[in-house]
């Protein structure tokens, strides 16, 4: 009869420690997301902006947790967007980058969706510097906005 007591006791003790490595894990992505966009992110974005100045366009950015975005306007109209966004896939940060451009009407629609392109051909958060980023955005920018 003790035996399923144990049983009880040792399943109450594996959830609670698999709960707290769960915890952990989530705090740690957490902590790279936040890190990721703080370190190579805005600072490329911003460093995008800047420059767009030079060629009378407006840039804002806007970001969150798991998300950031640079609108570019030019003449007061919305010109393009890019946005990065972190998913995850096990205990891995991936990134992913989105661009709109505007239709015939000047609504932004979205033109592609995919991963940011590397040197080293990974979507992985630790693998994306803030030039891989700013070519993308380039690339990206480029066939957006050719007439």
């Amino acid at each position: 009869m003790e035996d399923w007591k144990s049983e009880l006791d040792t399943h109450f003790k594996e959830t609670k420690q698999a709960k707290k490595d769960l915890k952990e894990q989530h705090e740690k992505l957490q902590k790279s997301a936040k890190l990721f966009f703080k370190k190579v992110v805005i600072p490329a974005l911003e460093e995008i902006s800047e420059e767009l100045a030079n060629y009378k366009r407006k840039a804002s950015i806007d970001s969150r947790k798991e998300w950031a975005s640079l609108m570019v306007r030019h003449n007061k109209k919305k010109e393009f967007i890019y946005e990065i966004k972190l998913g995850a896939e096990g205990d891995q940060l991936l990134a992913s980058r989105s661009f709109y451009s505007p239709n015939d009407k000047g609504k932004l629609k979205l033109v592609l969706e995919g991963k940011i392109h590397t040197t080293e051909n990974s979507a992985r958060i630790e693998k994306i510097e803030r030039t891989d980023i700013m070519s993308d955005f380039l690339e990206s920018y480029k066939q957006a906005t050719r007439p």
